[in-house]
């Protein structure tokens, strides 16, 4: 199914399936990080149902979306633009490439 959004070149719609996701019973929640990614679910969940039933064999699963953003550690609340910026820095490597590559300020 993935393979099917990559070969047409929707990437994004791929990020939205890599995303943890839950399972209950027949039920499946993928658990998003905003309402970006939910929107992009939203436009794609019917035709990723219709899927996941034909080739399951099973008309009874349906697929849900919850918006479930990683919670700050306590203790490290984030005020201001720097404070945000150095959190993202730890969390996402690559980050800091792109802040060198362009030249990007936390205060202009």
């Amino acid at each position: 199914m993935v393979e099917e959004f990559k070969l047409n070149h929707k990437n994004l719609e791929v990020t939205v399936f890599k995303q943890p996701f839950r399972l209950d019973g027949e039920q499946i929640t993928f658990l998003l990080n905003g309402e970006i990614q939910e929107e992009i679910f939203g436009k794609i969940r019917g035709e990723v149902q219709q899927l996941l039933r034909r080739k399951l064999n099973n008309y009874s699963v349906s697929i849900l979306s919850e918006i479930h953003e990683e919670a700050v550690p306590e203790g490290k609340r984030l005020y201001t633009s720097t404070d945000k910026l150095n959190y993202l820095l730890e969390k996402h490597a690559p980050l800091r490439e792109l802040q060198r590559k362009f030249g990007l300020e936390t205060d202009f």
